[in-house]
């Protein structure tokens, strides 16, 4: 008799699914909400009230990495590289760029180690201010250049390019402005559709972005340079061929075989090979015969992936000086 007594609504405070819709940044938790750099809503003393007289305050959305929509990023990375939850062989958050959340993310996917994070930086124009989608002024490459190097990210688990691009939305007819990673995941995507993950995506034949119609910055030869000393992958634009994504470098400082696209996607097409073969053995006996089925069927895998040329040779070890 008391049930309909017993219930209550609530609204969320700060609107919409917890979202601030009196500010489209925070409503969309687009890049500047969820930035801490100057100019950005998730930083110590910007973070956005609730847009009427008397409430901004600063303090509705949280600070820094408590910010609601910079904490919601973080969580979505946890889940995303959780084995337990997906898998994925890679992971982007487009247009998100503030370190709170890319550096969680290539940790994380350094951690999961089956995938590769495709991952948007911040842009900076020539007086060194950091760039948002709602600015006009074009991001300068040096500037852009400098500020990515003095964070000095070491993971081959990761690459990144630039600049961001507009692709034709054939829908509506019209232009759309997305971030660097968007073109990315279309190059590796239509790489994985002609050939395999240890295949270079780029060049004219596998990086070749034909449904960009332009980008937000022209690149000269010198940029390119620039871009790909510092480990950022160009996305070049060429009077006869269109728009080419023009590198395959991975975030790794050191050089060395990892430092490139296609043999760490190789790497982990082979782990998760070897990962669903190994996962139907376990708890079974640790003897000859369960090790024999293990090289059993390994070897007939590995050989496939060396005759599409991923690797030139190989050996399965599986016995008593491994166990």
């Amino acid at each position: 008799r008391f049930t309909k007594f017993c219930k209550f609504t609530m609204p969320f405070y700060g609107g919409f699914d917890g979202l601030n819709i009196l500010d489209p940044d925070v409503y969309y938790m687009d890049d500047k909400a969820a930035s801490t750099d100057p100019g950005g809503k998730g930083g110590d003393e910007i973070t956005g009230g609730l847009g009427l007289k008397g409430t901004d305050d600063g303090t509705m959305m949280g600070k820094a990495r408590q910010n609601n929509v910079i904490f919601s990023y973080r969580k979505a990375a946890d889940i995303m590289t959780d084995p337990m939850t997906v898998s994925i062989n890679l992971i982007a958050v487009p247009g998100i760029r503030d370190a709170y959340i890319t550096d969680l993310v290539l940790e994380n996917t350094r951690d999961y180690s089956m995938a590769m994070y495709v991952m948007d930086i911040q842009h900076y124009d020539e007086d060194g201010n950091r760039l948002f989608a709602d600015n006009p002024k074009r991001p300068d490459v040096r500037e852009t250049v400098e500020a990515f190097e003095g964070r000095r990210v070491d993971n081959n688990f990761a690459a990144t390019y630039f600049p961001d691009v507009f692709v034709q939305d054939e829908t509506n007819n019209r232009p759309v402005f997305v971030p660097a990673s968007v073109a990315a995941y279309g190059a590796l995507s239509y790489n994985d559709s002609v050939a395999f993950p240890w295949f270079a995506p780029a060049g004219f034949n596998r990086g070749a972005l034909g449904f960009v119609s332009n980008t937000e910055t022209r690149l000269t030869s010198a940029d390119r340079d620039d871009l790909y000393d510092a480990r950022i992958n160009p996305i070049a634009n060429f009077p006869d061929g269109g728009f080419v994504i023009f590198g395959q470098k991975t975030l790794q400082i050191t050089k060395s075989a990892l430092d490139r696209v296609n043999v760490r996607r190789m790497l982990l097409e082979v782990k998760r090979l070897v990962v669903q073969i190994a996962e139907q053995l376990l708890f079974e006996p640790n003897n000859s015969t369960t090790r024999a089925r293990f090289t059993g069927q390994v070897a007939p895998v590995l050989a496939l992936v060396q005759s599409q040329q991923g690797i030139e040779k190989f050996a399965v070890v599986m016995d008593d000086t491994n166990n």
